[in-house]
């Protein structure tokens, strides 16, 4: 595994509200990032989103499973965990795609994950989305 890889695997995985200027150490001053929710391309809005997944979790962690890269890009599967009073605890697998650049920052963090899962921990919601999977997993 590269270096700058298996850094940013551990500043991940060992992340903290406190630890943001870790992650801002890694990655590009113009990182794509991009997931279910949020779309952006400079450092200072993927930390701010950091740090608002901060504010509104309690014990969020990442743990990463496996990782296959090809020169400058990789891909890395992982767990998210958390709990808030809203969802109690939870946790769901995803996948990102990076691709670093010369110097070895991330540049591009695209994460894969089915974002109804985590609707589906809010109450009101939740309930309308386990419905609506519950009508179309049947066979007719």
């Amino acid at each position: 595994m590269s270096p700058w890889l298996t850094n940013y695997i551990t500043v991940l995985e060992s992340l903290s509200s406190a630890d943001l200027p870790r992650l801002r150490a890694c990655i590009s001053e113009d990182i794509k990032f991009k997931d279910p929710f949020n779309d952006t391309s400079t450092q200072d809005e993927f930390i701010a989103i950091m740090d608002d997944m901060y504010s509104r979790l309690d014990n969020v962690h990442f743990k990463v499973h496996s990782s296959a890269e090809y020169e400058r890009e990789a891909f890395i599967e992982w767990t998210f965990y958390g709990e808030s009073k809203l969802t109690g605890t939870f946790s769901f697998v995803g996948t990102s795609k990076l691709i670093s650049d010369q110097r070895g920052k991330v540049t591009h963090h695209f994460d894969y994950w089915d974002g109804s899962a985590l609707m589906e921990k809010i109450p009101l919601i939740g309930f309308f989305i386990r419905q609506l999977r519950g009508r179309f997993s049947h066979k007719n």
